[in-house]
């Protein structure tokens, strides 16, 4: 399996969907380990939501593991503002609680 990773801009919003739109399906067609480089991203709208939350289902329905890298606490704000919650985008406190969860 290879590895591919995607850096995100600062803002995911309808004006720039387009372009990570397409390099997000063309990965669905590949067996590669995904990586998302979160660090930059501060803002999503609705649209860029709707395509993380999409693309974190299909890829869950899929068995396809995405590594989140570097979430900023205003991208989980703003989705959460919007209502949706991609589980692999915890805060780091949600996160270890979860993996501790798993452990016991």
């Amino acid at each position: 399996m290879s590895e591919h990773t995607i850096k995100l801009d600062s803002e995911l919003t309808i004006r720039n969907i387009q372009p990570i739109f397409a390099q997000l399906s063309k990965l669905l067609t590949h067996d590669e380990q995904l990586h998302i480089d979160a660090s930059e991203l501060s803002r999503v709208d609705t649209a860029g939501a709707q395509l993380l939350y999409l693309f974190s289902q299909t890829c869950e329905s899929r068995s396809f593991k995405i590594d989140w890298l570097n979430c900023q606490p205003e991208l989980r704000t703003d989705l959460n503002k919007l209502g949706i919650t991609i589980s692999e985008l915890a805060n780091p406190e949600q996160q270890a609680d979860q993996n501790e969860e798993k452990v016991l």
